[in-house]
């Protein structure tokens, strides 16, 4: 390729995150809204932030309309709307079919809270509007941010995504020809390396295998809740309770320790969630789903480590305001909530695994015969790097490369 040829490629690379970003201006919440929660200010760097990327001021958000369905014919529907923010705290509003404060608009499908004054404010870090119900089954379709006066400042239909998308394509077939050669070079010894040594995966034993060897009903452990409590699908709620630091709250956050394991028994056609919320500090509405190396029909095992992945914290009693079991989509009921000792959960699966390591040491042996394995290690690395690169941001990927081949054969250029 001729140095005007990977200029011209640099030039359309251009054309095409220009035409990405056109598209992320769009107002849509569609990418912003997740299991009935808008995020208006995401309290994390990496997550999507509506109201910066549509240009619009948090002080400028009054309320929000989430577009549901009403599923079955119950006689009432009911739950919570509202917001989630340093300012605002956990600030709900009951809304019902009927006889609450905000009134669901059943034959519009359509559930609004518009508030006289700005929701957030300025100097609000996280900022969030959400939707629950509490009272038969409703799905969240979408949802528009309103500003003052009810006016629309988001639209699910998203025009701009479709106005570009011409020189787009234009740029995307123009001379993708190298980089498509560069991805399809590499990957045979990629394969070779994956197919060459998968025994020892194999050999591994199944997550079933470990809450196989668990006795659940054998169990003990300090009883969380044992009153049953259910909740009516579509992401409810069964059990809530507050932590000791608020007034009236009953859930102690120093028991969730690195040897302790949370152990929930209930019937659902999903394994249920818990969900860890703050609203002084940490991590606003943290889902923690079960560890299924632990779990089973019926039994959710909910770990320390999976909760401090999704909290993103280990203080646990500065900042968790409420510890929740909730539905994933299927209406739950929930039997008994226990804290157990983790090292019940693994002492019969590590019995297990002693057993076949004395039952088996030829296997040993025939991994020190065959140094075949040694030789996988040593190249492939290099090889799986570039696939990773082009399946992140594909549009910075690909202006990388074309960069770097530019700034090749202006080099070569300068030494003819």
């Amino acid at each position: 390729m001729n140095f005007k040829k990977i200029v011209a490629t640099f030039a359309a690379a251009a054309l095409s995150v220009s035409a990405l970003s056109v598209s992320a201006m769009a107002l849509s919440t569609k990418d912003y809204l997740k299991d009935g929660v808008v995020y208006i200010n995401a309290d994390k760097p990496e997550d999507p932030t509506w109201a910066i990327d549509a240009g619009v001021a948090q002080t400028d958000v009054y309320g929000v309309t989430f577009y549901v369905t009403f599923e079955g014919n119950d006689e009432w529907y009911g739950g919570g709307i509202g917001a989630n923010s340093n300012s605002t705290g956990w600030k709900s509003i009951e809304w019902g079919t009927n006889s609450k404060e905000i009134t669901a608009d059943v034959e519009n499908n359509t559930i609004t809270w518009l508030s006289d004054a700005p929701i957030f404010k300025e100097t609000d870090e996280y900022a969030q509007l959400w939707l629950q119900t509490w009272s038969g089954k409703v799905t969240v379709n979408g949802a528009d941010v309103l500003g003052k006066d009810g006016v629309i400042l988001s639209t699910d239909d998203a025009p701009a995504e479709t106005e570009v998308p011409a020189e787009e394509t234009e740029a995307e077939t123009e001379a993708p020809a190298e980089e498509t050669e560069a991805e399809t070079e590499a990957p045979a010894e990629e394969t070779e390396a994956e197919t060459e040594a998968p025994a020892e995966e194999t050999e591994a034993a199944p997550a079933e295998d470990n809450a196989a060897a668990i006795d659940y009903s054998a169990l003990t452990g300090d009883v969380i809740s044992d009153t049953e409590a259910t909740s009516g699908g579509a992401w409810g709620q069964a059990i809530t309770l507050t932590t000791v630091k608020n007034e009236n709250g009953v859930f102690d956050p120093a028991v969730l320790t690195p040897d302790k394991a949370v152990v929930v028994y209930y019937k659902a056609d999903t394994a249920p969630e818990v969900v860890l919320q703050s609203w002084s500090g940490g991590e606003g509405w943290a889902k923690v789903p079960a560890n299924e190396e632990f779990s089973t029909d019926g039994v959710a095992v909910f770990t320390y480590d999976y909760m401090t992945a999704m909290y993103q914290s280990e203080d646990f009693v500065s900042t968790l305001d409420a510890f929740i079991v909730g539905d994933t989509g299927s209406e739950l009921t929930v039997s008994k909530v226990i804290l157990v000792d983790a090292a019940s959960l693994t002492a019969g699966a590590e019995s297990d695994e002693e057993v076949i390591e004395d039952e088996a040491p030829a296997d040993v042996e025939v991994v020190e015969e065959a140094p075949v394995e040694e030789v996988v290690t040593e190249a492939p690395a290099a090889d799986t790097t570039t696939p990773v690169a082009s399946t992140g941001n594909t549009a910075a990927a690909s202006i990388a490369a074309v960069m770097a081949l530019a700034g090749a054969a202006a080099l070569i250029s300068k030494r003819k």
